[in-house]
């Protein structure tokens, strides 16, 4: 736990620098680590030595580097947090004050900052949502967050304008309850050890964003791989690396052939212990896979709420989304490490070739001197088999083929493990005939919200009330006379404060299936919602290869806008099949050809933000804005880096203008745009410009010879200085005339008037 100031204010001060990995602050040095004979080396450690010159530091694999961040093992230039990769895990009471104050000595970009999890309540402009909650942290400035931790439970604080948090801008966030238990399928437990883990990967070639086409030094192409039910995965580049925690390794064989020997992340166990770790995907873009050998994984909590816990062999985790996980430790383990293995969907290539996954290990070790390391890993998971399939939860798609020995357990069937008995009016099926609204939110493919692009404001919405068109393009039919062009412009919507919002977020273009849909984390800032239902598509060939969609919500045209129910009872909230205990969260995966049904009070006022959490998806427009009704402007977005770039997101506001909390009196808005007004200077004599004649030049130089007087200046206007020389005129006075005496050591080009 964090410790306070002598007024109960947890501070922290975060320097962002860049920095390079692998590299030794301390000795001014890079470093290596030669994996085949387990020694870290010191490259070039002085500059009198020859470019291949090198010297061991150690030969201990447990040598703890104390200034190095070894993130891949390669040398890359990335973000650090007070000189860390990712930075230091926050930790402060559930309640507290605290302050987060980000020095940017970035000198080549602006940023914002976002903990993604925490509601922000009644405190909107503290959200990091740039442009529409802020203005950008500028290079070489100082900016501080102060809020409340009004909610309890996993988080993480993240880059939240551009790509920075892809570059290192991220760290853990944990609010803790005053007292804090942990279930099991049996009953209460107690974790004698808790750990944070942020996983995060890192792409060959961050180039790709913008040059897909050229990879391995324009030798070759690169194309979508394509995940086990044969759609394609998010538009990312090849994988460098997963990295769990600070550590990943970037040679896959070496993971795979001597993972003894590699500098991995290692949680440590004590026989019959049972710990809990907090995972959190905070990378930009990969759905990841996480397995541990030999240990089920009971989980316990989703984006930091309490969940009813549910045991299962694997976990699919998306950015974005949080998960505690409880570890029993075995009474008589046979080896030193377990592996955690962490995979990524890649299943086949766009051609539909089988290829290898992206794999990354962290060890579970025992505390036992005797216990020896083995290269061996589960990788092929034997434990699952056709008649004992192993359970996955969370799976992208409805099912895998028969020949696979897994089967999906489906998110939306999570329970929650609180009482719901102060929200049942949110959660009950009914139709709704007052303080409700509903929304259907297609996010076909990877263009936009209802096939708008998110075009972010040129300035916060809230400081230009009433003149929003000036620094935003609305999604009007004037704007966007197209309807199948994908329109780039200021998506929001506007809900009353108060009222149960209802948001069905639907992929039901068949022609997606193989051309480019791809499953989205959609996160909503300033808010949790219920996840009532979701539903995967129906249909699946025998190769386990999506053929169909969910007809629930048809659709006839191209585009697939605008559509609503095939059973129009469902209308007002009247939805079957939804959960009756859900699930409390921030961030849900919408599987392809199928929908998502969340719900939600609008209750904390102020302009917020909702978005994919893919990084390309939400600056591409991705993404959305939305008023509640009551103060403020909040967020929310898919949760893949590459679609937050997209701008697949949307703003939306929680009550009326009038109805927000208004931001301190130095609170800095001006961003945006700047148009330098007309100079409207007065002159001393209080003359307008207008009635001065015009500047006179002075004599030309040429003219002027030594010993020949200069002509006689004329008399300055009024209000304007007099006499041949001194500081420059004011604007609209005429330039002085005349030169100083001519001598020898004078020439034109050292002349000043």
């Amino acid at each position: 736990m964090s410790i306070p100031n002598a007024d109960g204010i947890y501070e922290f001060e975060m320097e962002l620098a860049y920095t390079f990995t692998m590299y030794s602050s301390s000795n001014n040095t890079p470093v290596m680590y030669d994996a085949t004979n387990q020694r870290w080396i010191r490259i070039n450690s002085t500059l009198d030595s020859l470019c291949n010159a090198s010297n061991v530091i150690t030969g201990n694999l447990d040598f703890a580097l104390q200034d190095i961040n070894q993130f891949s093992g390669l040398h890359i230039r990335m973000i650090s947090i007070n000189g860390k990769i990712p930075g230091d895990t926050i930790v402060v009471p559930l309640g507290a004050e605290v302050v987060m104050r980000f020095k940017n000595r970035i000198n080549t970009k602006a940023l914002s900052v976002h903990v993604h999890g925490l509601d922000k309540n009644g405190l909107w402009y503290t959200d990091g949502a740039a442009f529409i909650q802020q203005c950008p942290i500028c290079p070489n400035s100082d900016y501080s967050y102060r809020f409340i931790a009004d909610t309890a439970g996993t988080q993480f604080y993240h880059g939240h304008l551009s790509t920075e948090f892809g570059e290192g801008i991220i760290g853990g966030f944990l609010v803790k309850k005053p007292v804090e238990t942990t279930y099991d399928d049996v009953g209460i437990l107690g974790t004698e050890d808790q750990w944070q883990v942020a996983i995060n990967q890192f792409d060959k070639y961050a180039k790709q964003l913008n040059e897909p086409w050229n990879l391995n030094n324009s030798s070759s192409c690169w194309n979508h791989a394509r995940i086990y039910d044969g759609t394609p995965l998010a538009f990312l580049s090849p994988v460098s690396a997963l990295l769990i925690g600070s550590k990943g390794w970037y040679n896959q064989n070496d993971l795979k052939t001597i993972p003894s020997r590699l500098p991995l992340s290692t949680y440590l166990i004590k026989k019959g212990e049972n710990v809990k770790f907090r995972f959190v995907n905070a990378g930009v873009g990969h759905v990841l896979m996480i397995w541990l050998e030999q240990h089920p994984l009971t989980i316990v909590a989703a984006d930091g709420i309490d969940i009813k816990p549910v045991q299962v062999d694997a976990l699919v985790i998306y950015p974005g989304e949080r998960y505690d996980i409880l570890i029993k430790g075995l009474t008589t383990p046979t080896q030193k490490n377990y592996r955690f293995i962490f995979e990524t969907l890649e299943r086949y290539d766009y051609t539909y070739q089988p290829i290898d996954k992206t794999i990354g290990l962290a060890n579970l070790q025992y505390e036992d001197p005797t216990l020896r390391d083995t290269n061996t890993v589960d990788f092929a998971h034997k434990a699952c088999t056709q008649t004992n399939k192993c359970k996955v939860l969370n799976c992208p798609f409805g099912q895998f083929a028969p020949n696979y020995n897994y089967i999906c357990l489906n998110v939306g069937d999570l329970q929650n493990g609180d009482s719901l008995f102060y929200d049942q009016e949110v959660i009950q099926q009914k139709v709704f005939k007052s303080g409700y609204e509903e929304y259907f939110i297609n996010v076909d493919h990877d263009e936009g919200i209802n096939g708008n692009l998110f075009e972010v404001p040129q300035g916060m919405p809230y400081f230009h009330y009433g003149n929003e068109d000036k620094i935003l393009v609305p999604c009007n039919s004037t704007v966007c006379k197209l309807k199948n062009d994908h329109c780039r412009c200021f998506t929001n919507f506007n809900f009353t404060l108060g009222n149960i919002v209802q948001l069905t977020l639907y992929m039901s273009k068949d022609a997606n299936l193989a051309a480019g849909g791809k499953s989205h984390p959609f996160h909503l800032h300033g808010t949790h919602f219920y996840v009532m239902k979701v539903v995967y598509p129906p249909g699946y060939t025998q190769n386990g290869l999506l053929n169909s969609v969910n007809s629930d919500i048809p659709c006839t045209t191209n585009t697939c806008y605008g559509l609503k129910w095939r059973n129009s009872s469902w209308l007002n909230g009247n939805v079957d099949g939804m959960n009756k205990n859900p699930s409390f969260r921030d961030t849900i995966a919408l599987p392809i050809g199928g929908y998502v049904v969340i719900r939600f009070r609008a209750d904390n006022p102020g302009w917020w933000f909702a978005h994919c959490h893919f990084l390309i998806h939400h600056i591409k427009g991705m993404a959305f804005a939305f008023r509640a009704d009551n103060p403020g402007w909040w967020f929310a977005h898919c949760h893949f880096l590459i679609h937050h770039i997209k701008g697949m997101a949307f703003a939306f506001r929680i009550g009326e203008h009038n109805q927000m909390p208004v931001p301190p009196p130095s609170f800095p808005h001006q961003c945006g745009i700047f148009e330098q007004p007309p100079l409207m200077m007065t002159p001393p004599t209080g003359a307008p410009w207008s009635s001065l004649p015009p500047r006179v030049s002075p004599t030309p130089r040429a003219t002027q010879r030594p010993g020949v007087p200069s002509p006689p200046c004329p008399p300055a206007p009024p209000g304007c200085p007099g006499g041949p020389y001194g500081r420059p005129p004011p604007y609209g006075c005429p330039r002085r005339c005349g030169r100083k005496p001519w001598s020898r050591s004078s020439s034109a080009s050292h002349e000043r008037y």
